[in-house]
């Protein structure tokens, strides 16, 4: 015979997170659920610190209990942790209202026994989590640049670290750690994709004319952008050019000076492209015959490109297209 008692049986604790907790913990919302399951009361009133220091726990795979939500915080932070970093108890309550990722809390936990780090740290109102988690997309040498990390984009970060994989490419590891280290002293933006841009071009080749008393070559990286802020031009953004072997750069020192660019030609070899005084000023007569006679003595083309005489060999000439004069090709080189 059967005994029929009275009562329902227990419904048994639901260990699936909420919507609410998902929004709150994050990718530790399932590891929450079960430990405090549906409706996560405790974790979902405990303060925005505690709730931190409990999903640094999951982050570092520590045992976390109850202990992380009661009791003085530097003892359940000793509960959770094993120790407490110095600095912790205080970016625990700066890290915003809901969880980070697991990665950006073992970064932070490297950055607070780093002085530089560890004092922006210390005097920030907020830390931002974007800013450490750029860290990781940063070179290696990089790692702990946070004062850099908090200036820049991450599309930024991503620029640097492909510029170092660059020079690893092109000149080995040991020269792009070397870059990257350099880099991280940078204490500005710009600073910092300045010297990114020095490093990421190698030396320029050896000039393809050793020059003349007064034809200077312009043969390294750093030359061409001294000479950019003497001459007050654009010559430091045709780094490039020279680089490449497409172009190579002189200095005319006769007069007030100038600025030569020869360009490779594929008729004639080398052509001159364009010269010009300080602040792109035109060259007198006199200076320009000068410049002319030396460069021609050189083996340096002046006159027409190859590839206007090639463009001309068509129908359109003359027709829906005019072909410049010479006069017309040389004023354009020298600033007419």
């Amino acid at each position: 015979m059967f005994k029929l008692f009275s009562g329902a049986a227990p419904v048994p604790a639901r260990t699936e997170p909420t919507a609410l907790l998902k929004l709150v913990a994050g990718d530790f919302a399932p590891a929450v659920a079960r430990l405090w399951p549906e409706p996560h009361t405790p974790f979902l009133t405990a303060s925005a610190t505690r709730r931190h220091l409990v999903c640094l726990g999951f982050a570092l795979d520590r045992d976390v209990g109850v202990l992380a939500l009661t009791g003085r915080l530097r003892e359940a932070i000793g509960a959770v942790l094993g120790s407490s970093p110095p600095g912790l108890e205080r970016a625990l309550g700066r890290l915003g209202e809901t969880a980070w990722t697991a990665a950006t809390y073992r970064k932070l936990l490297e950055l607070l026994p780093e002085p530089k780090p560890a004092k922006l740290l210390r005097h920030a109102e907020t830390i931002d989590q974007g800013a450490v988690a750029r860290l990781s997309r940063l070179p290696a040498p990089m790692g702990r640049s946070l004062g850099l990390a908090m200036l820049i984009t991450d599309d930024g970060a991503t620029a640097v670290a492909e510029a170092a994989g660059a020079i690893a490419v092109r000149s080995g590891a040991e020269a792009a750690i070397a870059a990257a280290t350099r880099w991280a002293d940078a204490e500005t933006e710009a600073a910092l994709f300045e010297a990114v841009r020095e490093d990421l071009y190698p030396e320029l080749p050896a000039p393809p004319f050793a020059g003349t008393a007064t034809l200077r070559p312009l043969a390294t990286k750093a030359a061409l952008r001294e000479a950019a802020r003497r001459y007050e031009n654009c010559l430091a953004t045709r780094v490039n050019h020279a680089v490449g072997g497409f172009a190579a750069y002189y200095e005319w020192t006769e007069g007030e000076g100038a600025v030569v660019e020869i360009s490779r030609d594929a008729i004639f070899g080398w052509r001159l492209e364009e010269a010009k005084g300080p602040s792109n000023d035109v060259l007198d007569k006199d200076a320009r015959a000068a410049l002319i006679a030396e460069l021609t003595a050189l083996g340096v083309y002046v006159g027409r490109s190859g590839w206007q005489i090639e463009r001309a060999l068509s129908a359109d000439a003359g027709r829906g297209w005019r072909l410049p004069t010479v006069a017309d090709d040389l004023a354009e080189v020298f600033g007419d």
